[in-house]
């Protein structure tokens, strides 16, 4: 766990709610509102959009991770995507308004959010820069560097839709290493 993370999970850790959920299973849901601020304790998760019929994903969450719809959970709008578990996941939640009412009431716990905030925009920036400027090859290798255990805990088609390839030319880029 990084530093960031590390630090708001302690200020949050005795306001969780643990909730046990199979694989396959929707959390956030794309259209709907959702009301919780999420910890990923043990698990994979995927966020994916609705695209002309076809699932496209764009984030891969492991295990300490934070998470949430920040439009829905924030704007109280309709979430724009879903997150669904690959595995069998272990969450921790915390309310909306409970949550809401922590940030309002801490100083520590608001600047531990907000650089927690800062840290996710970095890495979608860093995620929409590479899509832009990388080759499918190219950011699968930087994917495999920071998530190595997705070769074996996220099946093909899901990493092939996260580059933006077909599963047929992953193959290839990987019978290529």
């Amino acid at each position: 766990m990084d530093t960031i993370n590390d630090a708001l999970f302690e200020l949050l850790r005795e306001y969780f709610t643990t909730e046990s959920v199979k694989a396959k299973t929707t959390i956030i849901e794309e259209g709907k509102r959702s009301k919780k601020f999420y910890y990923l304790k043990k698990g994979v998760l995927r966020g994916w959009t609705l695209h002309e019929g076809k699932e496209i994903t764009f984030q891969f969450l492991f295990e300490v991770q934070f998470f949430c719809s920040i439009e829905s959970f924030w704007y109280d709008k309709q979430s724009l995507y879903s997150v669904e578990t690959i595995e069998d996941a272990e969450l921790l939640s915390i309310d909306k308004r409970k949550m809401l009412d922590l940030l309002q009431g801490d100083m520590i716990l608001l600047k531990a959010f907000n650089e927690y905030l800062i840290q996710r925009l970095l890495s979608y920036q860093k995620l929409l820069i590479a899509r832009i400027k990388e080759k499918p090859e190219k950011r699968y290798q930087e994917l495999l560097q920071s998530a190595p255990e997705i070769i074996q805990r996220v099946p093909q088609h899901y990493i092939a839709s996260y580059l933006g390839i077909t599963s047929v030319s992953l193959s290839r880029i990987r019978n290529r290493r």
